[in-house]
């Protein structure tokens, strides 16, 4: 099974979740980018809770050039008002995913990953979006019983 990380990460968190999953899997990673500045934590906030209110769907900068290789796509974001960046939902609409085991990572100072699955089940359509784990302290071994885990 060949393993995509894809993950945004505002200040960091979120890429050494990422990190650590690439020496676990041995999959490939992959940073979302957009062409907005999200800025620090409030900034991210103001900005997040306004793309929310309109849906928008920021510009991604990169786009994963084989996507269709994949198997398993590992999605982490940092939760934002209990939901996924919308950055992170404009990169997901780029691709086909039927077919696709989405494994969503989350990093969170108080939100756990629930309604960002919920979100990601509805967008990634044909695609089987399994339970998210919340990812602020590293346990191998509940990470490798998620990787084993069940459909959300």
């Amino acid at each position: 099974m060949k393993t995509l990380i894809a993950y945004y990460s505002r200040g960091g968190t979120t890429r050494k979740a990422a990190y650590k999953l690439q020496k676990l899997t041995d999959g490939d990673v992959f940073e979302i980018t957009g062409e907005k500045d999200y800025g620090g934590y409030f900034k991210a906030l103001g900005i997040a809770r306004k793309e929310f209110a309109g849906n928008e769907l920021p510009q991604v900068t990169e786009k994963v050039a084989d996507m269709e290789s994949y198997d398993r796509i590992l999605l982490g974001f940092p939760i934002w008002y209990s939901k996924c960046p919308q950055l992170v939902m404009s990169f997901l609409s780029q691709y086909e995913l039927s077919g696709k085991e989405i494994y969503p990572f989350c990093t969170s100072g108080t939100s756990g990953p629930e309604q960002a699955v919920e979100q990601l089940a509805k967008a990634c359509e044909g695609a089987t979006v399994h339970a998210g784990l919340r990812l602020n302290k590293w346990d191998e071994e509940k990470v490798k019983g998620w990787l084993e885990g069940s459909k959300a």
